[in-house]
């Protein structure tokens, strides 16, 4: 639904988007999505290929599991239809490498949901070190606490098949560690992973809220990252743990320079979805007499000030898939969210640390 409520007539992107086909499984299925969105029954369809096949279609987005992203996108890329898919790309590397080649080989505009890029506290972020308030980036520390991981609802259950391409570590750590380095304006010179499966056992929620019986853990649920990032020579740490329960979901996000700091805090891990609060070290006044940015512990430390956001122009909870529609709409960053973009390279740290 992210995706086609912005759509909607009351929509913020009422008139930049038409919703004139789409495609499921099954005919019947089809029928019933068309009816439920205004579509006209004869663009209702059950194969990739009718849908990419429709002169009428000029954008094909990808919103289904991620096993099936390849097999849906790939007719619309041989069509040379421009392709949106949400992220992640790919089951793997190679997926998304054969994507990426296709899509290059047929010219089209292609797009991943990175829509974390987009949220306007991380452009924020981007501008403030992009404008050297900060100075030179010297460190960089992601630390990301989640209890709503520990069971999966019942539909999201292939989650914990390590073959399927979704898992925590490809979904929340990705997006994570992807606007990181996009805001930073960073790649990793290197690397060094940790994974290990906390909680041995998972067990499923189903739409009535019981829960199953326990059953073993296939996939990780800590994931340690550290290494150095070029051009600045900055150090990275990056930490995600699944709690207990009785554990508050946390994000906070501190990147710190020669001249100042900024610190990124918020109640999930998500935060392509759930946008943390920005915040930025405010030094006190230098006592009379003392050398400016020279002060003892009498006149106090710096403190955090919130640092106010321009107004959203999605007014609404979309998951942030509607800033992306946005941007892709009005051109901006086509490049930042782009098959070929900087999100290969994060499938290329990634895809060692899944084999490990």
């Amino acid at each position: 639904m992210a995706h086609v409520s912005p759509f909607k007539p009351g929509g913020p992107l009422e008139g930049q988007y038409k919703l004139t086909a789409l495609a499921t499984s099954n005919p019947a299925s089809a029928k019933a999505a068309a009816k439920a969105h205004g579509v006209p029954l004869e663009k209702a369809y059950n194969k990739p290929e009718d849908l990419a096949n429709d002169p009428d279609v000029d954008l094909v987005v990808v919103s289904v599991k991620v096993p099936m992203h390849k097999q849906l996108a790939m007719p619309a890329l041989h069509a040379k239809k421009n392709v949106f898919v949400e992220w992640p790309l790919g089951n793997g590397l190679a997926e998304a490498q054969e994507m990426a080649a296709l899509a290059k080989k047929q010219g089209v505009k292609t797009y991943v949901g990175l829509q974390a890029r987009v949220q306007p506290v991380m452009i924020k972020v981007k501008e403030i070190i992009s404008s050297g308030a900060l100075g030179r980036i010297t460190s960089t520390t992601v630390l990301g606490i989640d209890s709503q991981l520990l069971n999966l609802p019942e539909k999201a259950r292939y989650v914990n098949d390590p073959t399927c391409g979704a898992s925590i570590l490809s979904i929340p750590v990705g997006h994570s560690l992807d606007v990181v380095l996009h805001a930073l304006s960073s790649e990793l010179s290197s690397l060094t992973a940790t994974t290990t499966t906390t909680y041995p056992t998972i067990r499923y929620v189903s739409t009535t809220g019981s829960l199953s019986e326990p059953e073993p853990k296939n996939i990780a649920d800590n994931i340690a990252i550290s290494g150095t990032l070029s051009p600045s020579g900055a150090a990275l740490n990056f930490h995600f743990l699944v709690t207990s329960p009785g554990t508050p979901s946390t994000f906070q996000w501190i990147i710190c320079g020669e001249k100042g700091s900024l610190k990124l805090e918020g109640a999930s891990f998500a935060v392509q979805m759930m946008p943390p609060k920005l915040y930025q070290a405010e030094a006190p006044q230098a006592a009379e007499g003392k050398e400016k940015g020279i002060y003892d512990s009498r006149e106090g430390g710096a403190v955090w000030k919130e640092v106010e956001l321009p107004t959203s122009s999605m007014p609404g909870h979309f998951g942030g898939v509607a800033e992306l529609y946005e941007a892709i709409a009005l051109g901006k960053g086509k490049a930042e969210v782009s098959f070929l973009a900087h999100f290969l390279m994060v499938l290329l740290l990634l895809g060692p640390i899944l084999a490990t």
